[in-house]
């Protein structure tokens, strides 16, 4: 995957211009690890744009429109866009990928400008993050989203140019992220190269202005843009709504931008990319406008109204359908069309794998006034070579030596197509039988055998990728073992002045040493790599190294990729508790098969109750129960005036039935205040025993067990017997609480 991916963006080619973004041989090398085949790969992907765009589209939509017939309408609407089918019908992979991205770039772009919140918040930094690193892939694909977000991206600022510092730095990392992880082959697009798309070039658009303004783009797999014209009257209808004019104005700001790009591209590219955006623009603003259209016409009296939005909602829902039917019904009727996957016969493709390293030349044409050619090593061509060999630039040699086979001129054909290593000519089915009867009558060119409308010929001298040739083209070229790129091996000793000669265009990139020793570079024919060998002989090793700048650029644009994938990673809610279960109560009694820790779990929590029960290292005796609420008839009585302890008098509360007063005053002082410690005699009077009522007891309770007489050694000298002299004589706390 990795030397695919090197092979498809080796940046420097013959005329130093970088080559194009590696993404579709990423796709052939994914593509021929899980198919096989990056033929079917390449189908598969094309195909399944056209559903993934409406599924993309359906998600979008969802903050958009609540009704989901609205939203499933404008799914289907956005699938069989011309742009979307032609796309497909011409095999253009950019297209199909900005469609199946498209919706999602538009959410996060309004995401991340914040004209999603009514409050008019700034845009998040992970919406922005998201929106950078969708463009990043749509720019690499279809480089004219660029530009397009650059222009709303000055409209969003104007609008918010209150937050002009918050916003212009989120629109600096929006666009900026682009051109840093795609650079330096970003930088060749500036200022007008933003047009181009992945793939070769395949003409340019045949779009009319009505095509364009009902969005589409023309040419193969396409229709004609009076069947979206309900889609654009409808969007224009949307104009009259009074609500959500704020969303509706967005979207055609959307739309009037993406069809000047339309217009601009039309000329000299294919305008499909702009016309998606054109044609999601459009097709937002009609949603908007259909959305709860039936109860606003049925509010009002019956009109004009009435038959004209019947005939809008008519042409809007047919012209989709259509659209469908008839992709379903026709299918991908195009250039694109069902062939052999094996573009040169086996036993071809096997004997290129010899150390000759050889190679086929295949030739197809409608005509003989044009043909094209291709030159295959293996079994064929992969994806991403016609990128990287156009990147590389034209070889005026080969065009020459291709013309002048065609056309027959006569000259020794054989010897200038040894020089590209070339063995095998074939000629593809329908080329003009002219170009075969040429061929049959070239010197040096042997038929082998015709199938299916193909022709293949052979080359009849000895072919090599890599020869030793004399300094003056005197003599025969000796054949040296090769491999696909690099060479190494043993070559021996010969004449002074001989050079060796690569079948590859001439590169800094390529080095060569004999013994260690590094050989000097040279030209040959203009074209060819070559290096000046000694006479001696001794191990040779050829090389091709890209900079070393280039591949630690490469390494770093694979961790600038990562982190500009964590950072649009969607972040966790902070609203929403995680998603562990609720712990499950512990019950109050022991059950069977419970484990240890529910048992530690009751325990600690039995504890606890106990502990809170049980005030610990408290002055204060605990507070008798509350005694049975009394009746309604009773009242409670008033708390009276509570004197200080040394102003009190115990012959001044009347004594209570069955109350010695002589009690209290055994713990009385001698006028101190303070009572004495050892002046009561515990065995001459017990009142647990006698059965009379003692106010110090426990809950005001009569024969509730023996005296402890270690109470008195505890007992606190601050204590007011006065109040607890109250409670026994008034039946209340001195808190106004019954007992």
């Amino acid at each position: 995957l990795w030397s695919r991916y090197l092979d498809a963006w080796h940046a420097v080619g013959a005329g130093g211009t970088p080559a194009a973004p590696p993404y579709l041989a990423i796709v052939a090398a994914l593509a021929s690890l899980l198919f096989g085949s990056t033929g079917l790969a390449v189908t598969v992907l094309l195909v399944a744009s056209v559903p993934l765009a409406g599924f993309t589209a359906y998600f979008a939509s969802r903050p958009l429109v609540t009704s989901r017939l609205l939203r499933a309408w404008a799914a289907i609407a956005y699938a069989f866009l011309p742009a979307a089918t032609g796309a497909l019908a011409g095999g253009r992979i950019g297209t199909a990928v900005l469609a199946v991205l498209l919706p999602l770039i538009a959410r996060a772009g309004i995401a991340a400008s914040g004209l999603a919140s009514s409050s008019g918040a700034r845009g998040s930094w992970r919406a922005t993050w998201a929106y950078a690193l969708l463009l990043t892939i749509t720019t690499a694909f279809t480089p004219i989203v660029w530009p397009i977000a650059l222009v709303l991206g000055i409209a969003v600022l104007a609008v918010r140019r209150a937050d002009l510092a918050a916003s212009g730095l989120r629109l600096l990392v929006q666009l900026g992220t682009p051109l840093l992880i795609l650079a330096p082959w970003s930088l060749t697009l500036l200022p007008f190269g933003f047009f181009k798309e992945a793939g070769l070039e395949y003409g340019s658009s045949a779009a009319s202005a009505l095509d364009l303004l009902g969005a589409s783009p023309g040419g193969p797999g396409t229709v004609n843009g009076l069947m979206l014209v309900g889609v654009v009257l409808a969007a224009l209808a949307a104009l009259l709504r009074s609500e959500r004019q704020s969303a509706i104005r967005t979207a055609w700001a959307v739309a009037l931008v993406g069809l000047v790009f339309a217009v601009l591209s039309n000329k000299s590219t294919w305008a499909g990319p702009a016309t998606l955006v054109y044609g999601i623009a459009i097709l937002s603003a009609a949603a908007l406008g259909a959305d709860g259209a039936r109860s606003r016409v049925a509010e009002q009296s019956f009109g004009w109204r009435q038959p004209v939005a019947a005939l809008v909602a008519f042409a809007s829902a047919a012209g989709p359908l259509l659209l469908a039917a008839g992709w379903m019904i026709a299918g991908a009727d195009g250039p694109v069309e069902r062939r052999d996957p094996a573009q040169v016969p086996a036993f071809v493709a096997e004997d290129s794998t010899t150390t000759d390293q050889v190679r086929t030349l295949v030739l197809d044409g409608d005509s003989t006034a044009r043909v094209s050619y291709m030159l295959v090593r293996g079994s064929g061509a992969r994806m991403g070579d016609a990128e990287a060999a156009a990147a590389d630039g034209e070889n005026a040699t080969l065009d020459k030596v291709v013309a002048n086979l065609v056309a027959g001129s006569g000259a020794d054909q054989a010897d200038q197509l040894g020089g590209f290593a070339v063995r095998y000519v074939l000629v593809h089915k329908g080329t003009p039988r002219d170009i075969t009867r040429v061929l049959d009558a070239t010197p040096g060119l042997s038929r082998l055998s015709q199938q299916n409308g193909g022709a293949l010929w052979r080359v009849d001298q000895q072919v090599s990728r890599a020869t030793i040739v004399s300094a003056n083209g005197s003599g025969t070229p000796d054949s040296v073992p090769a491999g696909p790129v690099e060479i190494h091996t043993t070559v021996p000793t010969g004449a002074d002045g001989r050079i060796l000669r690569l079948a590859d265009s001439a590169s800094p990139d390529w080095t060569a040493t004999l013994d260690g020793k590094p050989l000097t570079r040279t030209t040959v024919d203009g074209w060819a790599q070559g290096f000046e060998l000694p006479s001696s002989g001794g191990k040779l090793d050829v090389t091709y190294d890209t900079p070393f700048t280039h591949s630690a650029w490469l390494w770093a644009q694979g961790a600038l990729a990562v982190v500009l994938v964590v950072l649009a990673l969607p972040g966790r809610r902070r609203d929403v508790d995680d998603d562990l279960p609720e712990e499950q109560p512990i019950p109050a009694q022991a059950v069977e098969g419970e484990g240890r820790r529910a048992r530690r779990l009751r325990a600690q929590a039995e504890a606890e109750e106990e502990s809170q029960e049980t005030p610990e290292d408290t002055d204060f005796p605990e507070a008798a129960p509350a005694a049975p609420a009394a009746s309604d008839e009773e009242t409670p009585a008033a708390v009276p005036h509570q004197q200080p302890y040394d102003e009190w008098d115990p012959a001044s509360y009347p004594a209570a039935d069955g109350y010695d007063t002589g009690y209290a005053d055994q713990y009385q002082g001698t006028g101190t205040g303070q009572y004495q410690t050892g002046g009561y005699d515990q065995q001459t009077y017990d009142p647990y025993q006698t059965g009379q009522y003692d106010p110090y007891a426990y809950g005001g309770q009569q024969g509730q067990g023996a005296y402890d007489p270690t109470y008195q050694q505890g007992y606190d000298p601050a204590y007011d017997p006065a109040a607890q002299h109250h409670q026994g004589t008034g039946g209340e706390h001195h808190d106004g609480s019954q007992q």
